[in-house]
């Protein structure tokens, strides 16, 4: 699928009831979603190929509205923690949690199967167009369904509470390949990508990247704000007594011998992301687990 982005500087009269008028190209007709807003500037506008044709976002300016936002102290009341993750795509520090959609995984199949027949068609055929077309546009289908989700649970997430913390998810180092291994003799060895592969897949399925810069945007629109904490260890500690209770991937329920708190693990951390937010305990860095 083909991707062009341009930047184009607009000039005074740059829109004219079906027609917008771009540097160095001219008047061009396009289908104008919604109206311009009175007292806005135009500054750019990104000329964008997506599979279903082109598209133009303009940038508008008001200098009239003020920029500077009163700064918001989180509190008990008035914030909440996020902790993301693959079995459900959110848990909250209440002991709510948001379903995962897997958007990608329930297409896969029909994906699949329009790439199959596109390998068997000729190179540069009239068939094998309308096939990598198809494909295109399931992947924008499935990406503009990820982030139609994003948006709702974001303004959900916001209705709650206007200061959220949620870790500091390096999401790229996450997804990495594993490092090759070898042998004593040079030879590469099994090192667990195929198995990380899915993990991978998953990962980029529920687009946790995209979310939190979603959920930051949406937060300062509103007033509000999206705190981010280290998140090493989260899921390692007890949220009440801070006591390490070790625990593998498989293990989704948090059992602490100290002081016998038992819920699941995801909820655990979401508390635990919380407290670490608001500083009333320990940081995980300062802990025993360090």
């Amino acid at each position: 699928m083909l991707r062009l982005q341009y930047n184009w500087l607009l000039g005074e009269r740059f829109l004219k009831d079906n027609r917008i008028n771009l540097s160095k190209i001219g008047w061009v007709k396009l289908v104008l979603h919604r109206p311009m807003p009175d007292g806005f500037k135009p500054k750019t506008a990104i000329v964008s190929k997506k599979s279903d044709g082109w598209y133009v976002t303009i940038t508008l300016v008001d200098e009239s509205v003020p920029t500077s936002t009163i700064e918001i102290v989180p509190t008990e009341d008035n914030s909440i923690a996020l902790d993301l993750g693959l079995e459900k795509f959110a848990a909250y520090d209440t002991g709510e949690f948001v379903d995962i959609p897997q958007h990608f995984r329930h297409s896969e199949a029909k994906l699949a199967l329009l790439q199959q027949k596109a390998a068997t068609r000729k190179k540069g055929s009239r068939a094998k167009k309308l096939l990598n077309r198809k494909i295109g546009r399931l992947h924008q289908q499935i990406a503009r369904q990820r982030k139609q989700f994003h948006f709702e649970t974001a303004k959900r997430v916001l209705q709650k509470a206007p200061v959220v913390f949620v870790e500091d998810l390096a999401v790229k180092n996450l997804s990495a390949r594993c490092k090759p291994k070898q042998d004593e003799n040079g030879n590469y060895i099994a090192n667990g990508q195929a198995r990380k592969s899915g993990l991978n897949k998953s990962i980029a399925d529920a687009g946790w990247a995209q979310f939190l810069d979603i959920l930051s945007f949406k937060a300062e629109s509103a007033g509000g704000k999206v705190v981010k904490v280290n998140p090493k260890n989260t899921s390692q500690v007890c949220s009440n007594c801070l006591n390490v209770v070790r625990k593998t991937l498989k293990e989704r329920w948090h059992d602490c011998d100290k002081c016998n708190l038992s819920i699941d693990r995801d909820t655990n951390s979401a508390i635990l992301i919380k407290k670490l937010g608001l500083d009333v305990s320990l940081s995980i860095k300062r802990s025993t687990c360090s």
